[in-house]
């Protein structure tokens, strides 16, 4: 294959994943806008997010960004996080879900333990994410997994699932960690002058 055609394809790759991104990222009617305003933001102006809503595909560093993975989904002991069971996907982004006890209190034995996020005691505690202690009450020692699991209505779920998306080596997440927890803490404003919850829904699938 000749340096032109293999140059052709590249390209064409490059176009289909970042109008595959685009699509993703539009799922919810308010996202193209917040978006628009996030890659305009200094602070969030991340090469990779600007080239993939710009469409410029001629920095070579523009990287792929794309959604994460919803509560829902962090939470579901037995499912699957970008390819992987999401203990391990826990496992890959630096934290630990939990160690699986079908004799803990709030386990029913008489169902299927290891789909039960009850049955399932320990694992990483908000003090290992400092920045989010305190959101919603919640205390350091508040494990990750039950505000997950348990946290809905809260800002502090969202705000969790988020910091695991960004902390996720094998996607590359709109936003850092550093920015998650910015934004979670009120240190930079909600793109679009949105509720914070509204907006990280836009985030992920």
């Amino acid at each position: 294959m000749s340096d032109l055609n293999k140059k052709n394809m590249e390209k064409q790759n490059n176009l289909m994943s970042v109008d595959k991104n685009r699509r993703q990222f539009s799922k919810v009617g308010v996202a193209t806008p917040i978006l628009m305003t996030l890659a305009s933001q200094p602070v969030f102006g991340g090469a990779c997010l600007s080239n993939m809503l710009s469409g410029n595909l001629s920095d070579p560093d523009k990287g792929d960004c794309g959604p994460g993975w919803s509560p829902g989904g962090w939470g579901n002991p037995v499912g699957q996080i970008d390819g992987m069971d999401t203990i391990d996907a826990w496992a890959s982004a630096g934290f630990v879900y939990g160690v699986l006890d079908i004799a803990g209190s709030g386990c029913n034995p008489g169902g299927q333990p290891a789909n039960n996020s009850d049955c399932y005691t320990g694992g990483s505690m908000l003090s290992s994410i400092p920045g989010l202690v305190g959101l919603d009450g919640y205390g350091g020692s508040t494990s990750l997994r039950e505000i997950i699991t348990h946290g809905q209505g809260t800002d502090a779920r969202h705000c969790v699932t988020a910091y695991l998306n960004a902390s996720l080596p094998s996607i590359n997440y709109m936003l850092t960690q550093q920015q998650v927890i910015d934004l979670c803490n009120g240190t930079i404003p909600v793109p679009g002058g949105i509720p914070l919850r509204t907006f990280l829904d836009t985030t992920w699938v």
